[in-house]
């Protein structure tokens, strides 16, 4: 037993309190989404409190201490978990309904079978008129007419459908993520939208219009230099669109379980990051007298921080892109302020970040497959080192 006590001492010394912080704060997120009902904010914010007043009156008693505070992490998960429902909470269709329908498009992807999927934030409906239209709807059709690009405004006769649940019991619910993109409903135009003349938006919608506008503009360009199928993957490779990839191609690299590689995530991120370093090291390399008066690993650090966060709005800001970049601009951050970037508790401060910025992610296999695997490369560097 003392020995026990021995090594739980000896491994608190060495920071393990920490690294369970992302682990407790995510097992409230668990607990919150499997819950039967929606609790009310009295419940976890009276119990966050009291057991915040008994962690803090139980420092001189550590097994209560560290206790007490494994659950107040638990119960500050559910409050993470239940502030973003909270935040993202959006207008969605409850039943199939076909509407006169306007809106703003916010982006525009060609599929592989010829139509056209946008995502739309809705202005009006019109006969019927919706009392509760959805705030954004994600609708395909079969043509859209030259010019219309993001910020555009279009009119349709749509079918739109509830987000779809799982097809199985079990299986992936696309509703969930669907709740959390903020798309309330889905569907397809009934003929092809009409372009109408658009109007002021806000400076921040104007904003992630040019970055989508910048974005299929990529698109476009690399589909043209390449072509083909081929094209379609390197679009999806650089900027994230992969719409228009063949549903064939889509099944063949998901039976050999390479269809990861073609999300904008950590191994594209890491790319970016060190391609930059290496070429600014290079750079400096060349200018010996002022890389010896100047800390340039920094400057090259703070380069690849910007090229990182400039193609995160590029990729379109999927969530595995935006885990990615808090897990990158934590080790960056570490060089800037002098410390080893490679580090389990790195680790654990991103996955704080990713669970208290996006909790509704931990349910999901991409954000336990990228911590688990980063955690075992980490192991692995700190045994070989």
């Amino acid at each position: 037993m003392a020995e026990t006590r021995l090594a739980i001492g000896v491994e608190l010394d060495r920071g393990l309190a920490f690294l369970l912080v992302p682990v407790f704060l995510a097992v409230g997120v668990i607990v919150y989404f499997l819950l039967p009902a929606e609790p009310n904010w009295m419940q976890p914010s009276l119990s966050a409190l009291v057991l915040a007043a008994i962690v803090l009156a139980t420092r001189s008693r550590p097994t209560i201490h560290l206790s007490c505070g494994a659950v107040l992490l638990v119960v500050l998960g559910i409050l993470a978990a239940k502030a973003e429902t909270w935040r993202m909470e959006r207008q969605t269709l409850g039943a199939e309904v076909s509407t006169h329908l306007s809106g703003r498009v916010v982006s525009i992807e060609g599929m592989s079978n010829g139509r056209v999927r946008l995502t739309i934030d809705v202005l009006s409906t019109q006969r019927p008129q919706l009392r509760y239209p959805p705030d954004r709807v994600r609708l395909s059709a079969r043509s859209v007419e030259p010019g219309t690009r993001a910020g555009s405004i279009i009119r349709g006769y749509v079918r739109l459908l509830p987000p779809g649940g799982p097809v199985r019991p079990g299986g992936y619910d696309f509703s969930f993520d669907a709740y959390f993109a903020g798309i309330g409903a889905s569907g397809f135009f009934l003929s092809n939208p009409r372009l109408e003349t658009a109007t002021a938006a806000p400076l921040a919608t104007r904003f992630w219009n040019g970055v989508e506008a910048t974005r299929d503009r990529i698109a476009q360009s690399i589909r043209q230099s390449i072509g083909g199928p081929e094209g379609e993957i390197a679009a999806a490779l650089i900027v994230g669109v992969r719409a228009g990839i063949p549903e064939e191609i889509n099944e063949a690299m998901r039976k050999t379980g390479i269809y990861h590689i073609i999300s904008i995530s950590g191994l594209h991120m890491a790319l970016v990051a060190g391609t930059v370093m290496a070429l600014l090291r290079g750079a400096f390399a060349l200018f010996p007298n002022f890389s010896s008066r100047h800390p340039v690993k920094k400057y090259a650090a703070a380069t690849a921080l910007a090229a990182t966060a400039a193609y995160l709005l590029i990729s379109g800001l999927v969530v595995a892109a935006e885990r990615s970049f808090i897990m990158l601009a934590v080790m960056l951050l570490a060089v800037l302020f002098d410390r080893a970037a490679l580090t389990i508790r790195n680790l654990a401060i991103s996955a704080v970040a990713v669970i208290l910025i996006s909790p509704h992610e931990v349910m999901g296999p991409s954000f336990q497959m990228s911590f688990a695997a980063t955690a075992a490369l980490v192991g692995a560097y700190a045994a070989w080192g």
